[in-house]
């Protein structure tokens, strides 16, 4: 009898769980945070190559975006290599600083404080 009273405590425990709800899932990344993942690596090469003595400003601003987007890890992992390839995309497009090569840092400066805007103004810290 005790046994058989574990197991129909056991099965209603299990019935129980099983009907609570699920937690709602975390929403992805909004497309525009891996945008300006790409705009911080671009940003990241071409304003050390124009000599602005920055140093590791736009990638501390990188790490300050993960921290407080909370990613998961495969999204993390998809930031970062957002980051990397356009740092490297435009490593190999600029090798010197030319009126072109500013002018390109400036507008991607545009672009990544107008994401940033909208990142802001929906919900995301900056």
């Amino acid at each position: 009898m005790r046994g058989r009273k574990r197991a129909v405590c056991a099965l209603l425990a299990a019935l129980m769980l099983a009907a609570a709800p699920m937690p709602p899932a975390r929403a992805a990344l909004p497309g525009s945070m891996m945008q300006l993942a790409e705009v911080l690596g671009a940003v990241h090469h071409l304003r050390t190559l124009c000599g602005t003595n920055e140093g590791p400003l736009w990638r501390n601003k990188m790490i300050e975006m993960m921290g407080v987007a909370d990613p998961s890890e495969t999204e993390r992992q998809q930031l970062i290599q957002r980051f990397n390839d356009a740092y490297h995309r435009y490593r190999n497009s600029y090798q010197t600083c030319t009126s072109t090569a500013a002018g390109q840092a400036d507008k991607l400066m545009q672009d990544g404080q107008r994401l940033a805007d909208e990142l802001a103004s929906g919900g995301y810290g900056r």
